[in-house]
């Protein structure tokens, strides 16, 4: 596909460094845990040890007499006010029923941890223990264990669950073309059902919350002060304002580092139960998880089964497509955001592919296991692994190329009636992989086996409200002043590069500042592949309204009447023209001159305030991924030998961050794929620690080739989304190699050396 030549910048596309990096590497750098206000106590939950149960009674008397500790609270001491980001079902506090193994039945508060970790210890809860389900499909069976006795009565509950499925909580179908008739034309029906593992998100800063109340000073009223690690701070604030029955401009959300959520990070947590600790005894609340809560209690990836019937004809069509998708949502649905009660990604269960004939039905179950949240693009990973799998036993079944079958499915048009851009990314993934001069799978003889995928997907991109503010100063500077979260994304690089691009100065110039909830009514919040669109719109608009204002005083610095922006520019000497106004005779200040000439501190003229809704593409990204591996036949260890990722992007503004994305996609598509797995035995996990938890280190990632295909966005310059794509392939290519190592289907995650052993010995 032919793409417009890319303008010449000075700034975008060249490597940054984080603007927040020296701080995270020096030390610096404050997260929640490492505030602690004049007298703050220390706050731990008493979780159930049990998946099922009634509270019996709840016996605090050991706890008090501990050392330190300050008060104990349950259930009957806070009002009974439910949470969720959407849909209301999650108790502060356990009230008469505790659901899964770690939900929250008491909180202590106490001097210091240790004094709060043993009075946690010392509650004494007596339990009656109640029928427990942990598979999904087993929840929606008639007679399952009933986990939640009405959940009509929450808020933001589906209208559309069905009433005769018990323990449904999410539901919705998707259907063009009539299904039958399709399948009636096939020449070939094809069936799977796959299923994908409950994973962690793998980050490394415990959950994390503090509240104080201050009191009223100087005519300012009372205030709720917080710092959390949460990558939605005006959502938090907004829905604890809901649950405590204050107006959200009653809270502020300090600023914070946030050590990496990768989607988790999104509710109010345990800021609540912490409110009412501080109310009751005047001094602030500070939680902080262990790793083993995290691990064991705090939002996991959704595990997801998928069942999956193609009619599919002898040419490698497919007429016909049905799916069923069911998600276990653990005990609670109320971490998630969509008001289906559904994943995005269940709705992709026939990828992007032509389909003339599609019908998917999914649902989402309560269980009694851990209540899951999100995780780089949600349901999408799970789903396109069995959706990509799939084609390719298609492909086997009608003895057809793996990325041919794609290509013959691939849609003509985008959402937006532009030419489709998928076969070019499948193309260039191809050509840079080698994929037509593989080597054949050694499968009879010899110990090790070799196989190659593919698996190719899209990804909407994300939009939505964002603020900034824009200071040029009187040396020439900017400070751009943002109040987005820093959860490790890059995004406040990002603003940064885009102002000095726009104002046509280098990136050292810029001074970035952080804001709070105070600073702007509303600012992007992480997630959704938003934050680059979103706050990078926000600072172009920002900086041109300070261009018009200062034009008039160009036009007097040049003597003339009118003025024009002109860009920086790349000079044939290697020297940059920097940013500024021309005049019709060709005269030219910059924009560092014009501020030390004319503009003074305080300048109104040099200053603007943006909050905007940014431009959401119609068109999705595309990524093609291809994956060679080696498997032991004699033990089933697999070992990733060469990855390919090529995707469609616009202008990349900072190339560090953008190709740091790509990698870390691709490196924790890997880890789902192969080795990470929270190991749940009758709801309780038993991989508690990282120790147990296998992550992928440097050893288990080979070189990662990266194909960046040229294609403008409707991001600032043009740019597009990348933080979530290419994690979604990932599973799938590695899976489909496997696969054609081993001559076996692989129908589970992750791909441990005892699933494919198994593999290699059903295969005879």
């Amino acid at each position: 596909m032919a793409s417009s030549p890319a303008p010449a910048f000075t700034v975008i596309g060249r490597p940054h460094p984080r603007v927040e990096g020296a701080g995270k590497v020096t030390g610096s750098a404050r997260y929640t845990a490492d505030h602690e206000p004049p007298g703050t106590l220390w706050a731990k939950n008493v979780r159930s040890p049990l998946p099922h149960a009634r509270i019996v009674s709840i016996d605090t008397s050991r706890a008090m007499p501990v050392p330190g500790v300050r008060a104990v609270i349950t259930a009957a001491d806070i009002p009974g006010e439910l949470t969720g980001r959407n849909i209301k079902d999650l108790p502060l506090l356990a009230r008469e029923v505790v659901r899964f193994i770690g939900d929250k039945v008491a909180v202590v508060a106490a001097d210091n941890r240790h004094a709060a970790e043993e009075g946690a210890a010392a509650v004494d809860v007596r339990y009656e223990e109640l029928p427990a389900v942990f598979d999904p499909i087993e929840a929606m069976e008639p007679g399952a264990p009933v986990i939640h006795a009405d959940p009509r009565s929450y808020t933001g509950f589906p209208e559309a669950v069905p009433d005769d499925v018990p323990n449904v909580c999410g539901y919705a179908t998707w259907e063009r073309g009539d299904i039958e008739a399709g399948f009636a034309e096939a020449d070939v029906v094809v069936e799977h059902t796959f299923q994908t593992q409950l994973a962690h998100q793998g980050y490394l800063e415990p959950t994390a919350y503090l509240i104080q109340i201050t009191e009223p000073t100087g005519g300012r009223p009372e205030r709720i002060e917080v710092w959390a690690s949460v990558k939605v701070p005006y959502g938090t604030r907004k829905e604890l304002a809901r649950l405590l029955d204050r107006p959200p401009e009653d809270i502020l959300m300090h600023t914070v580092t946030v050590g990496g959520d990768f989607g988790n990070k999104g509710g109010v947590g345990d800021l609540a139960t912490g409110y009412h600790l501080a109310r009751a005894l005047g001094r602030p609340i500070k939680f902080v998880n262990s790793a083993a809560e995290d691990l064991t209690a705090v939002a996991p990836k959704h595990a997801i089964v998928v069942t999956m019937r193609t009619g599919v004809k002898r040419d490698g069509k497919i007429v016909a497509h049905d799916a069923k998708v069911v998600i276990n949502r653990g005990a609670y649905t109320g971490l998630n955001t969509s008001p289906n009660g559904l994943l995005g990604g269940a709705g992709r269960a026939g990828n992007f592919y032509d389909i003339p004939n599609l019908h998917i039905e999914a649902f989402a179950a309560y269980t009694n296991r851990v209540p899951c949240g999100y995780m780089r693009a949600p349901g999408s990973p799970q789903v396109l692994f069995a959706v990509e799998s799939h084609m390719d036993l298609i492909a086997r079944e009608i003895g057809m190329d793996p990325v041919e079958l794609r290509r013959r499915n691939l849609p003509a048009q985008r959402p937006s009636g532009a030419d489709h851009i998928g076969g070019t990314v499948l193309d260039a993934a191809a050509e840079a992989y080698g994929w037509a001069g593989r080597a054949s799978a050694t499968r009879n003889g010899g110990r090790t086996l070799i196989g190659h995928g593919i698996s190719i997907i899209d990804r909407n991109q994300g939009s939505g409200e964002a603020s900034s503010a824009l200071t040029v100063n009187p040396d020439g500077t900017i400070t751009a002043l943002t109040a987005m979260p820093d959860n490790g994304t890059g995004g406040l690089t990002v603003v940064a590069t885009i102002a000095a691009e726009t104002f046509g100065v280098p990136f050292e110039r810029v001074r970035l500042v952080r804001g709070d909830t105070d600073t702007f009514e509303i600012d992007v919040e992480s997630g959704g592949s938003r934050m680059t669109n979103a706050a990078g719109h926000a600072v172009l608009a920002a900086a041109e309204q300070i261009k018009q204002q200062l034009t008039p005083l160009a036009a007097r610095a040049l003597g003339t009447e009118t003025a024009a922006w002109t860009a920086a520019q790349p000079q044939p000497d290697g020297t940059t023209q920097p940013g500024g106004w021309s005049s019709s005779d060709g005269r030219f200040i910059s924009l560092e001159d014009l501020a030390s000439e004319l503009i003074a501190e305080g300048d109104p003229a040099a200053h603007a305030q943006v909050t905007q809704r940014a431009p959401r593409s119609p068109d999705p990204g595309i990524c093609a991924q291809m994956a060679e591996v080696e498997v032991d036949a004699e033990t089933g260890q697999v070992t990733l030998k060469r990855l390919v990722t090529a995707q469609d992007v616009g202008a990349i503004i900072n190339t560090l961050g953008h190709q740091g994305q790509i990698d870390g996609s691709v490196v924790q598509g890997a880890g789902f794929a192969l080795m990470e797995e929270l190991i749940v035995e009758e709801g309780r996990i038993t991989t508690p620690n990282f120790n147990d938890y296998k992550m992928p280190t440097i050893q288990d990632i080979p070189e990662l080739i990266t194909v960046n295909v040229p294609d403008p966005g409707m991001g600032p310059f043009n740019a597009k989304s990348i933080g979530e794509i290419p994690h979604i392939p990932t599973a799938g290519a590695i899976a489909n190699a496997v696969a054609d190592a081993i001559g076996a289907p692989m129908f589970e995650l992750p791909l441990t050396a005892e699933r494919v052993l198994a593999a290699i010995r059903s295969r005879g």
